[in-house]
């Protein structure tokens, strides 16, 4: 070692070698006892090197031995085994030349009788002996392994310096890790509850007052438990620990109880109640406004239903009959379009049919069940009800301006689409076409000025006549009439007391009407009802003299007056023209009353010969005969006595008998 410029001869002192190479005084010691292990160094091949790292330039000698690891393992008869170590290349085991014959032949090798295992299914075996093994008596952590208990609890916590609640209840969860008879005790947590939530206490075993740990025994529904001067008041728990108590120890637990209500948790119930109603129509449209006037969007609330039933359309055949004089049968296509629930109805036009070729009847929109218009824009509307595609079955009639609409028939594609959509098989109808009716045209109706004669008159001829009159019951009906006493039946109270009388005129069958004059009535009396001729509404024709008689009610101007009385006059005149009043007609009624014959008798066994109108009216309805005040009236008149100008009277029983 040395420069390029000086150079140390063998032999010369280490001082020399030391000043030429200019090396500090320890690494003479080093130098001096590498010198001591190596001999004396030589400048020529046998030179000596010191035995430090950087210095060795020749290999080791061999009597330092060799570095190489001794093999431990070879192969033999029954495969793989371990061999001797002796030290040295000269450890090696020698092999028998014969034992190498006999291992070149392979059934000496491997087990030929069966498959040889691969790779996945020496694994799979090492991993099933593994999992399956099991033993006899299991330690719990392997029994239990993964098996918690798990209880609802809570606790009274006191609360200060609030005038609403002096406590608040809350509630935990209690587990009981059944493998190392662990508990925790965790509460949920509760937004903006201002209470840190989370878990209580932190899994451990937790030790009783008097020192021992709780087990699965002390726990239990309906049961208080002491944790670290705690008290927590089990109250439920799920159904595996409801299950593991029954089924594995044989102990049933208590039902559920009810956990107390604190004001906090009353008033949080409340509000949620408040949120869980719906929201008032008017507070939704005044936020869609807001939305849409700060440059909002629309929300597209059907945006699934377009992409599902895009171009998917029902269509139906339907038709209207037209009810008025000149109208007839109008044919339609009515088209229900699945992607917006929209509706189109166009008229279909037979050739030649003689209407405009504008067959839109409705604007493809949304039909309405409840058809409203708003009196003002801005108002709010009603719920729409629409038609859906439940609502439009063949055979059945739907309500499009007012006009029902009857389905009859229906395409392909709609039946498909009701098979999977409502299990309905949409049938088909047959439709004749109505035979023609002759409409024969009727006269103009009544222009109010004059009578309805002079109206006809006008419709016969060019040139207007005046009405033919009947002058022979002009002549001979002048002077007569028929007068009753009448009663408001209209319901009214005050109408009650108010008598009237009504008169039929006979020479032109008018009608007049005149209010009796009673003191403190608090009605004005005179004319009612002007004498004109008047329609019986009952009937639809004009009134006529048998339209009145006792028990009757006519109604005249709106008002129903009951018949309940008439002069003597009025009763001699039908009794004489029975054959036009029936009901004045002695020998019908007496045929009539003949049906009941032996309740008249059985009545008359009583001891008791005249009978009030009342009580022979009991006796024939109880017969099961119905008989009207006029008759009650002329049996009186004829078999009795009457009383007044009312339908007053008695009837002897033994003369209707010999009558009858």
């Amino acid at each position: 070692v040395g420069s390029s410029s000086s150079h140390v001869e063998a032999g010369d002192s280490v001082e020399a070698w030391d000043a030429q190479t200019g090396l500090h005084s320890d690494w003479h010691v080093l130098v001096r006892a590498a010198m001591a292990s190596t001999g004396a160094m030589s400048a020529r091949g046998n030179m000596k090197v010191p035995f430090l790292p950087g210095y060795s330039s020749n290999p080791l000698s061999e009597t330092q031995g060799s570095l190489k690891k001794n093999q431990t393992l070879t192969y033999g008869l029954g495969g793989q085994h371990a061999k001797g170590v002796t030290g040295g290349m000269s450890g090696l085991p020698k092999l028998d030349l014969k034992q190498l014959e006999s291992l070149m032949n392979p059934r000496n090798r491997y087990d030929m009788t069966k498959n040889s295992a691969t790779h996945e299914e020496r694994e799979a075996a090492k991993e099933s002996a593994r999992n399956t093994y099991r033993p006899a008596l299991p330690p719990a952590w392997l029994k239990h392994d993964r098996q918690v208990l798990r209880f609802a609890a809570y606790f009274q916590e006191p609360v200060h310096e609030n005038p609403k609640e002096n406590f608040r209840v809350r509630h935990c969860t209690v587990f009981f890790y059944l493998e190392d008879g662990t508990m925790m005790v965790t509460e949920p947590r509760v937004e903006n509850s201002g209470i840190p939530q989370g878990t209580f206490v932190k899994r451990h075993r937790i030790p009783k007052t008097e020192g021992s740990f709780f087990t699965y025994q002390d726990l239990g529904t309906a049961e208080t438990i002491e944790i670290y001067a705690r008290a927590f008041r089990i109250y439920d728990c799920d159904d595996f620990t409801r299950d593991f108590y029954e089924n594995g120890l044989g102990t049933r637990l208590e039902p559920r109880e009810e956990p107390p209500m604190d004001f906090f948790r009353d008033t949080q119930m409340r509000e949620i109640d408040l949120l869980s109603q719906p929201t008032a129509r008017d507070v939704l449209e005044s936020k869609e406004y807001d939305n849409l006037a700060v440059g909002g969007s629309r929300k597209n609330q059907k945006l699934q239903q377009y992409l599902e039933n895009d171009r998917k359309v029902l269509n139906f055949k339907a038709f209207w009959d037209d009810p008025t004089l000149y109208g007839s049968r109008m044919y339609f296509l009515l088209h229900y379009y699945l992607a917006d629930d929209s509706i189109e109805i166009h008229e279909d036009l037979a050739r030649n049919s003689g209407r405009d070729p504008y067959p839109v009847f409705w604007r493809r929109s949304l039909l309405r069940k409840n058809p409203h218009i708003s009196p003002a824009p801005g108002m709010l509307e009603p719920e729409a009800d629409l038609y859906k595609p439940e609502d439009l079955v063949v055979g059945e009639t739907i309500n499009v301006y007012n006009r029902d609409i009857y389905l009859y028939d229906c395409d392909s594609f709609t039946r498909e689409f009701y098979r999977g959509y409502m299990s309905l098989e949409q049938t088909s109808h047959e439709i004749k076409a109505p035979a023609p009716v002759h409409v024969q045209l009727g006269h103009a109706p009544h222009t109010g000025i004059g009578t309805e004669e002079d109206s006809m008159a006008s419709c016969l001829h060019l040139t207007p006549r005046p009405p033919r009159r009947d002058i022979l019951k002009l002549m001979s009906e002048d002077g007569k009439v028929l007068r009753f006493e009448g009663k408001m039946v209209n319901g009214v109270a005050e109408d009650a007391n108010r008598m009237f009388v009504v008169v039929m005129y006979l020479a032109d069958d008018t009608v007049g009407i005149w209010e009796k004059r009673q003191r403190n009535s608090g009605h004005a009396s005179g004319k009612f009802a002007y004498r004109s001729k008047m329609k019986n509404p009952a009937t639809g024709d004009w009134f006529q003299p048998q339209d009145f008689f006792l028990g009757s009610t006519v109604e005249v101007n709106a008002v129903p007056f009951a018949l309940v009385g008439a002069d003597d006059a009025t009763i001699v005149y039908m009794e004489e023209n029975s054959h036009d009043f029936p009901l004045a007609d002695t020998p019908v009624i007496v045929r009539k009353v003949q049906r009941i014959r032996a309740a008249i008798e059985k009545a008359s066994q009583s001891g008791k010969a005249e009978h009030s109108v009342e009580e022979f009216y009991g006796i024939a309805s109880a017969a099961g005969l119905d008989l009207c005040l006029h008759e009650l009236l002329t049996l009186a008149r004829n078999y009795g006595k009457q009383d007044g100008f009312n339908a007053r009277g008695t009837i002897t029983l033994p003369k209707l008998l010999a009558a009858l």
